[in-house]
């Protein structure tokens, strides 16, 4: 067996694995995380969280849910 070492960074729960491993060929994949994540998620917990909210919350009422619905005509004839 032979290992081969390298950095990848997910995405879409997938990692690229080097050109030079042949296809067709049996691999075990060993995964390590680093104890912090490179882009932690903010929790509405967190201090950044709870200033959000308020922020939101604080934010005026410009319309009612009326005044942004589109017509249904569209201008097209239906076949």
């Amino acid at each position: 067996m032979q290992a081969i070492e390298f950095e990848a960074i997910a995405h879409g729960h997938t990692i690229r694995i080097p050109d030079t491993v042949p296809d067709g060929m049996q691999v075990r994949v060993l995964i390590l995380l680093s104890e912090t994540p490179t882009a932690p998620e903010e929790s509405s917990d967190s201090p950044e969280g709870k200033a959000l909210k308020a922020l939101l919350a604080a934010m005026p009422d410009v319309g009612e849910d009326e005044d942004f619905a589109r017509p249904l005509d569209y201008g097209r004839n239906p076949l």
